[in-house]
């Protein structure tokens, strides 16, 4: 086939990350990194990543990517999979080098992109011996057509499939057929849930068993605030203080998703930024669920909870004072079982290096009006 060759889909919203795609494209070029994982709380901007500067920095160093949503098809991801599969051996044939593919996929992103986003219940469906075998046959096919070129797949929300024991044939295929390529295809693995992505490469009892080392996805730096508001002024002559759209976007752990449903408040309701920034947290606030999560806390949590996002300790006789000032026990077992227990209930996740992640946008704040301390101090 020709050189490969791609047009991005153009979104002058979106703030490009070259260095990062330059970075993980080495990766994939080198036979080290065959298997690769990035984690990442909901809405910071993975997705969009990889298909936007990923899949182009890609296919310019000579390799092919090919991008599949495990949420594509949530009762039989199999069939998204083999669906994805042929429309990539469309695009190789024809030598379209995947334009088509992943603008399509880059659309249907920005499209599904908006606030309250309804989750639909979904049925899990096993792939039978003929789904396997065709999946097989049609990655063969795919491999072939690329000729010289490195196949990248880029599996997103891969944690999806160990949400049921019914996708453990397809599961165990995927694992088989990976292997049996050995450097001709590199897998980049992503996924919005810890604890679905731990399921899938920790435990000892699943195909994928340490077949690959989990990495926090890298968030978008402050450059992002300093692009929309450039944007503002530049196409729609709106000027608003970057210092108080920074502090918000520390506020919501730094999620572009946001922040565009922001830009979109202050440019088609002609809002003021306060005025946005109290419709977007009402908004969190609501998608979030965080009056049902904060009913669900003790103030115990609540304090354990507050402590742990600012990385303080939480058996310091200040910590003790914080957790008694809001009503909770402030004894060692109590603040320890606090902690487990927002662990277990997926509200937060402790990382390697002992740094806290609040897996829900905006629950801090929230608590913080909760408890009552406007100026959000633990003195």
């Amino acid at each position: 086939m020709s050189k490969p060759t791609y047009t991005p889909y153009s979104d002058p919203w979106f703030y490009h990350r070259p260095a990062l795609a330059q970075h993980i494209t080495n990766m994939c070029r080198d036979t080290l990194f065959s298997r690769m994982v990035y984690l990442g709380t909901r809405r910071i901007g993975k997705t969009y990543f990889f298909l936007n500067d990923l899949s182009p920095e890609l296919i310019k160093n000579g390799m092919m990517p090919i991008y599949i949503n495990m949420w594509g098809n949530k009762s039989a991801p199999h069939t998204e999979f083999a669906e994805q599969l042929a429309a990539a051996l469309d695009e190789l044939k024809k030598d379209g080098a995947l334009k088509r593919l992943l603008n399509t996929e880059i659309k249907k992103l920005a499209i599904g992109n908006q606030i309250a986003k309804v989750e639909f219940e979904f049925k899990p469906k096993a792939a039978n011996d003929a789904d396997i075998l065709n999946i097989k046959s049609m990655l063969k096919s795919v491999i072939e057509a690329a000729g010289e070129y490195k196949i990248v797949f880029i599996l997103d929300e891969f944690q999806h499939l160990s949400t049921s024991t019914a996708f453990d044939n397809f599961l165990y295929a995927l694992r088989t057929v990976f292997d049996s390529y050995g450097s001709r295809i590199s897998v980049i693995f992503t996924g919005s849930s810890r604890t679905g992505m731990k399921a899938a490469f920790e435990d000892d009892k699943v195909p994928f068993y340490q077949s690959a080392q989990v990495n926090e996805f890298p968030v978008i730096d402050d450059g992002f605030i300093d692009h929309c508001t450039n944007r503002l002024k530049n196409s729609y002559n709106i000027n608003i203080n970057r210092l108080e759209l920074l502090n918000f976007w520390n506020e919501i752990d730094q999620s572009p998703h946001w922040i565009i449903n922001l830009m979109r408040e202050l440019i088609a309701n002609q809002r003021t930024l306060a005025q946005g920034v109290s419709f977007i947290r009402d908004a969190i606030r609501a998608e979030e669920g965080h009056d049902v999560l904060i009913k669900s806390l003790n103030n115990t949590e609540k304090a354990v909870l507050l402590l742990r996002h600012a990385q303080r300790g939480i058996y310091s006789e200040s910590a003790q004072a914080f957790v008694k000032k809001l009503g909770g026990k402030s004894t060692r077992s109590a603040v320890q079982n606090a902690e487990r227990k927002l662990e277990a209930k997926n509200i937060i996740s402790v990382l390697p290096n002992k740094n806290v992640i609040v897996e829900f946008y905006g629950l801090v704040d929230s608590i913080w009006n909760d408890v009552g301390i406007p100026e959000k101090t633990f003195d």
